[in-house]
């Protein structure tokens, strides 16, 4: 118990929070986390880099856009490098769709994920690689009016939608 406190008075002289988001995230910090809170466990491993804090709440939101014959429309969702999100997307019919990311501050450059020709849903979840605002852009090549709703819970700051009908 002895050790555990001065390795808890260690961390804490050391000004290093103990469970705040923008604590070191490495594996040595959190062995060492470990050790002064729980004591040394036979067997146990870090991968302090799975976790990924964040400052925000999680949010779920859900958009529907309805695309005319022949256009399109994008929706996306400002993220942080590293943030994730859960989705899910239906469509009333098939679209094109491509999944991709724009780096803030970039003009006319972006990084496709995932592209397909004809879907009408797709699910996952998504890590932004870098901070931006990443999702889809669907496009109707139909002749008839499709509606796709789009359903994301996520550390994202926003939602951006461009195109289509409410």
């Amino acid at each position: 118990m002895t050790k555990r406190l001065i390795a808890l008075g260690v961390l804490l002289a050391a000004g290093t929070p103990l469970w705040a988001a923008d604590a070191p995230r490495d594996n040595a910090t959190l062995a060492a986390r470990a050790e002064a809170v729980f004591g040394k466990q036979a067997g146990q491993s870090f991968d302090a880099p799975a976790v990924k804090p964040s400052a925000l709440a999680p949010r779920t939101e859900t958009v529907t856009v309805t695309l005319a014959p022949g256009k399109g429309a994008e929706v996306q969702a400002e993220l942080d490098a590293g943030q994730g999100m859960v989705f899910h997307w239906s469509a009333s019919g098939d679209v094109a769709v491509d999944l991709h990311g724009e780096r803030t501050g970039s003009k006319d450059e972006y990084t496709s994920y995932d592209i397909e020709a004809g879907q009408r849903q797709g699910a996952g979840t998504f890590v932004a690689p870098f901070a931006g605002t990443h999702g889809w852009f669907w496009k109707n090549r139909s002749q008839q009016p499709v509606t796709v709703t789009l359903t994301i819970t996520g550390f994202h700051k926003r939602l951006v939608r461009h195109g289509g009908q409410p």
